[in-house]
């Protein structure tokens, strides 16, 4: 046994693999557009001040009883986020009630006719 070490050469004192621990303020700087420092939400946020109000008029209606949760205008799920308009962001109380799937469906077409997509 002594031999074959000997051959062997030297113990290694570092190690065979470097482990690198990473920040996850680190991992953001490493996504897209990420030198701003801004999450994607937080990003949208910025861009869109009106829609952001709506959003957040709409949750405080919710939250507050002014405005109550109906099925999806389409398919009748009971899982249901409000859509607006972007027409009408100025009328954040103004929109339907469409499960995930329709409203990522709505989207799509709205960006498709070209029309403004918030």
């Amino acid at each position: 046994m002594e031999m074959a070490n000997k051959e062997a050469g030297p113990l290694r004192t570092e190690p065979a693999l470097k482990i690198e621990v990473v920040e996850q303020a680190e991992l953001k700087q490493k996504g897209r557009k990420a030198q701003d420092g801004l999450t994607p939400q937080k990003r949208w946020a910025e861009r869109n001040p009106k829609a952001r109000w709506a959003h957040l008029a709409t949750t405080n209606a919710i939250r507050m009883g002014i405005l109550v949760r109906q099925p999806c205008v389409i398919c009748g799920s009971p899982k249901t986020d409000f859509h607006h308009d972007p027409r009408f962001y100025d009328q954040p109380l103004r929109g339907t009630w469409l499960c995930r799937r329709d409203h990522v469906a709505e989207h799509r077409r709205l960006r498709q006719e070209g029309g403004a997509d918030g």
